[in-house]
């Protein structure tokens, strides 16, 4: 069902003679993800601290509420769509895995290779930038990285 709801959210964005083969959700975390994450933690106990919050625990499940939302902020979710005409990044929904706008249509001689990843996830290099995939659309991305 995801599936398909992807496919037809690219297709919306895709000329009615262009035949979509595969296509893949991806996304990528700014590279300084991490020091802002710590940032807006620490932050957020401060504040917490200041408006009259005591208990601890209380502060901290704030801090992590706010991080979470800084890491989602600052993360770009992309759609890699292999299509009869090319290959295209289109931009996607932070929430749901559904096509937004289309970004650009990579260059026909550009690389995408697998670069490493986790239990739940693959890293793959995408014409010079490092995206990463659910483990469950490895094998998709394999195929458009073949073409």
């Amino acid at each position: 069902m995801r599936k398909a709801a992807l496919f037809r959210s690219v297709r919306r964005f895709l000329d009615e003679d262009t035949d979509l083969i595969d296509a893949v959700y991806l996304w990528r975390r700014h590279r300084l993800v991490v020091p802002f994450a710590v940032a807006v933690f620490i932050g957020m106990l401060l504040i917490a601290g200041w408006v009259g919050w005591d208990d601890w625990a209380t502060r901290i499940v704030l801090g992590l509420a706010a991080t979470a939302l800084a890491v989602t902020a600052s993360t770009e979710y992309r759609i890699l769509a292999d299509t009869s005409h090319g290959t295209f990044l289109l931009q996607a929904s932070r929430i749901r895995q559904v096509a937004i706008a289309m970004a650009e249509q990579l260059p026909s001689d550009a690389r995408i290779d697998r670069v490493g990843g986790t239990i739940v996830a693959s890293d793959w290099e995408v014409d010079g930038s490092l995206y990463t995939a659910p483990k469950s659309s490895e094998q998709a991305m394999a195929r458009i990285a073949e073409r």
